[in-house]
């Protein structure tokens, strides 16, 4: 009888052991993934890729030319239109190049505040986060 307790007294400890062994892997494991993921976000943010300088939205820009955002028009004031992104304001640029897109053709009057828009930035950003010179702006349809 003495023996069979030690025996379950030893699987049980082992046992015992395992499961905690592999708790901690585990919980590791969650970690070292979370880090991973912080680092990669940290590295894109820098390299301007996937949110640039703030910006949300996507990197397929046309040809190359960066983040494309998403926003609400605010105002628009000659060549320059301010969207409102969350909680924060970019100016836009227009430029001569600049192509308003709709459901079809756009212009400059498209643009009211209000209005939901996708900018597509021409490349040219400098280090000013708030501002940038579309290279296109498409108007989007009200949902």
């Amino acid at each position: 009888m003495g023996k069979i307790l030690l025996v379950v007294l030893i699987v049980v400890v082992v046992a015992a052991g395992a499961t905690y062994g592999g708790y901690r892997m585990g919980d590791s494991a969650g970690f070292e993934r979370a880090n991973q993921v912080r680092q990669q976000f940290s590295q894109q943010r820098q390299s301007g890729q996937g949110g640039a300088s703030g910006l949300t939205g996507n990197s397929s820009g046309a040809q190359g030319r960066g983040v494309n955002i998403s926003g609400v028009i605010k105002s628009v004031d000659g060549d320059t239109i301010t969207i409102t992104l969350g909680q924060r304001d970019v100016q836009v640029k227009l430029s001569n190049q600049t192509q308003v897109q709709k459901a079809g053709a756009g212009s400059r009057d498209d643009l009211k505040a209000g209005e939901s828009v996708l900018v597509t930035p021409d490349g040219s950003g400098g280090s000013n986060s708030s501002q940038l010179t579309a290279a296109t702006i498409t108007v989007l349809s009200p949902e």
